[in-house]
């Protein structure tokens, strides 16, 4: 009798374990951001590439209200996404709320070193071409540049695209048809997509880098020397009632002046991570392109 009931409570226990063990993976097993625009967790960003990313991301959020995030980890499987690719980012998307909730058209560029995968995932506002648009990215800017060793040039390349193929267009209502496109039309827009895609790239990139360059050129107010730079700042407040504020400033590397007139700025907590501060609440419905290299 109790021999009988001991075994039964051993199989109870395993069956327990099992289930337990066999239970997906919850916000808990995800990482925390560390700052909104790069949380580059893997190591795979150099210095330089890490300001021009920034800058654009800071650019792109002031310009146009849309909000980019870059995100490189080793592997998903450590932070729970045995489940695959496609739903662990979006899953780490909705998590960190990236976007603005009323508008729902951020993006995150994630890539997993040593699972060789990346993944571009767009915010439910974006219209379902906007995939395609996606796709092109990985396919033409940043798998190359992996394949060819080139990580932080990929990332960067990569970033810039989808900021001024995808993220800008958008923004100013160009490039997209809506979400509820026949799929016959989709058909024949995708080719002259895909060619106005790169159009908007190759003007956007050289806007961002006229903008670079005439801040490079300005000369300092205090020694009078070039090489303007502009940096940010999320300042978040001592407890949890506040809201986290960015401030952004044009600072000079040779003195360290900074502009007079830098303002903090405002920024919503995120609704559905809990988290605060940073993120505006933005949530995926699991649009966007994978690739692997």
């Amino acid at each position: 009798m109790i021999r009988a009931t001991l075994l039964r409570l051993t199989l109870t226990l395993a069956l327990m374990l099992m289930l337990v063990l066999g239970l997906p993976a919850t916000a808990q097993d995800l990482p925390d951001w560390q700052a909104t625009s790069i949380n580059d967790f893997a190591g795979l960003l150099s210095n330089d590439d890490t300001r021009v990313i920034d800058q654009a991301l800071i650019a792109l959020h002031r310009e146009t209200g849309a909000q980019g995030t870059v995100v490189t980890l080793t592997d998903r499987a450590r932070h729970g996404g045995t489940d695959g690719l496609e739903p662990f980012a979006t899953r780490l998307f909705n998590d960190w709320g990236v976007g603005e909730a009323d508008r729902n058209d951020g993006f995150m560029l994630l890539v997993l070193r040593d699972d060789r995968e990346v993944r571009i995932e767009l915010g439910a506002g974006y219209p379902r071409i906007a995939n395609v648009a996606a796709q092109a990215i990985i396919d033409r800017t940043i798998l190359p540049r992996f394949r060819a060793g080139e990580m932080s040039a990929g990332i960067r390349d990569g970033t810039l695209a989808i900021i001024d193929g995808i993220a800008r267009p958008h923004a100013a209502g160009q490039g997209y048809e809506g979400p509820s496109a026949r799929r016959d039309l989709l058909d024949w827009l995708v080719p002259i997509g895909v060619f106005g895609l790169f159009g908007f790239v190759a003007i956007g990139m050289a806007r961002n880098i006229w903008r670079r360059f005439r801040l490079g050129r300005m000369p300092c107010p205090r020694c009078g020397g070039s090489g303007l730079i502009q940096e940010s700042e999320i300042i978040r407040p001592s407890d949890d009632k506040g809201r986290a504020s960015e401030v952004i400033w044009t600072r000079c590397p040779r003195c360290d002046w900074t502009s007079p007139r830098s303002e903090p700025r405002s920024i919503r907590s995120s609704s559905r991570s809990g988290r605060g501060g940073g993120f505006g609440g933005g949530r995926s419905s699991g649009g966007g392109a994978s690739g692997r290299w």
